[in-house]
This record gives structure tokens, sequence and C-alpha cells, in this order.
């Protein structure tokens, strides 16, 4: 079964969607994802999350299921920080714990520095306080080079083929697979060049020297072989207040879909701490 987003919150330019399941009085969950995602990266785990508290997902402007602009100019990780304030201040009525992916961490990270009145715990996951940029000069200038050739006509897809993509076909249902194809290909160009200049050509700033100020219970998650995040993950864990690390063995950038029982049991584990 596939959890679509029923639901639309308007920002100025943008459409977003999103959509709740579940019923609980412990804080929300709320789940961010992460750069070309959606909502429907966390689909598979939805009915367990939500089983006993209340579980909260969006689309990104100009991800998945959300509008789209064909304007480079209005997609910034400022925005999305901005959108997802806007959404949950009309949505909830206090603190949630949130679990970003990715670039979805960057967001939940700027979002805890932001709203620390609505904040009650983080999971960070497969993310960094500091450069997302791909170290190998070669391999960045080719990424760059990408990114800078998008136009609003530029056709989106699967992104290239990596190590981790076996495992994801072996772990995942067709069907999941198949949505996941027609989301990928909703992703606006503009967005892609946008915010994959920021991420990867190195234009986002750091975050790190404020990690003292987050005092909530942070859990950073990542894939053993999910570098350079991985080398990340205890600086990041040991710069906040309060945090821990756990490394799932054997998985990449995406262990809720390649290795979803230590997932889960990892986000689990950290509700109950932060409970």
């Amino acid at each position: 079964m596939t959890h679509e987003l029923t639901r639309s919150y308007e920002v100025e330019g943008f459409s977003l969607a999103w959509d709740e399941w579940g019923r609980g009085d412990g804080p929300p969950l709320v789940l961010v994802h992460g750069f070309s995602g959606s909502a429907h990266d966390f689909d598979l785990h939805i009915d367990a999350l939500s089983a006993d508290r209340r579980v909260l997902a969006i689309d990104h402007r100009g991800h998945g299921r959300s509008s789209n602009s064909l304007d480079e100019e209005t997609y910034t990780v400022d925005h999305i920080v901005d959108d997802v304030i806007d959404w949950l201040t009309h949505t909830v009525d206090g603190p949630v714990d949130m679990l970003g992916h990715s670039m979805g961490g960057r967001v939940a990270l700027r979002f805890a520095l932001a709203r620390r009145d609505l904040v009650h715990s983080l999971v960070l996951m497969d993310t960094t306080a500091w450069k997302f940029g791909i170290e190998d000069p070669a391999v960045s200038e080719m990424i760059t080079g990408y990114f800078e050739s998008l136009t609003v006509d530029s056709p989106m897809g699967q992104p290239p083929a990596t190590p981790e993509d076996p495992l994801i076909e072996a772990a995942t249902p067709a069907e999941w697979r198949a949505r996941k194809a027609e989301l990928s290909a909703a992703f606006d160009p503009m967005a892609c060049k946008a915010l994959g200049l920021a991420l990867f050509d190195n234009r986002l700033q750091p975050v790190d020297h404020l990690l003292g100020d987050i005092d909530a219970p942070v859990t950073v998650i990542a894939g053993e072989h999910d570098h350079p995040y991985v080398d990340h993950a205890p600086a990041l864990a040991d710069g906040v207040v309060n945090g821990e690390c756990i490394i799932i063995d054997g998985a990449y950038h995406s262990p809720q879909l390649t290795h979803p029982a230590d997932w889960l049991t990892a986000v689990r584990t950290h509700l109950s701490r932060a409970s």
C-alpha cells in the first residue's frame, strides 16, 4: 500500500503536498525528506511509525507531489526551512520530533536553530553540518557541470546508478519502486539545479559552529558506507548537547530502504530516549 499525500498547504508560489497518519498523546513525528526525494522515501515505515503516534510528512517545493515554479530563484534551503516552519506552526500545537534525511537533515538543523520552541527532539540521518560537496575534484566538476547544464525543459529521471541500488531493489516492493520513479520524474529541473549547486558545489554555509545551541535530544544515524556523511556523524553527535550516534552496518545513503529493521529500531530507540 502506498501512502499518498492527500492534503495541501499553500505558501507563496507553491502548493505543498502533505499528510498525517496515526494518533497519540506525545509529540508528533515529522519526516523531512532529502534532495530529489519525497515523503515516499519513508512510505514503507508509515504504518509502523504511526501505530502509537501522530506522523506527518511533506513534499518540499519542487519535489514529488508538490508544485513546481520552473524558477531557480525560488529554490533555496532557506525557502524550504521557511516552508516547514510555516506549515508546522499552522498544523501542530507544540514541539515535534523531527527526522531529517540528507538535505532534510540540514533543514531539520536549521529548523531547530530557528524555532527551538517547536523541537522536542531530532533524528539526523545521513546528513552533515559541514559541506555536502564531493572531495574528488574530477567527480565534483562533473556533477557541478550537470547541474549547471539543466534548463526548464530538462527531463528528470532516475539518478545515476550507485552501489546501493541493488540493495534497494532487493528490499523494496516493485510497486514502491514504480511510484518512486514517477515522483522522481516530477522533480522540477530548476529545483534540481539550484539546490544541487547549493549542496554539491559547496554554496551552502556550514552550521557546525551553532550545534552547541541545540539542547534537545539528537540521534545521528548513518549508513556504514555513506561517505562523507558517516565520517561526519560522530562529530555531529558530539557537537550537540545531547547527542548519540548510530551507524548501520552495510548501509549506504538510505538505510530506511535497505536495512529497514535496523533503521526502525534506531528510530524507536531515539523516540524512547526522547520521551
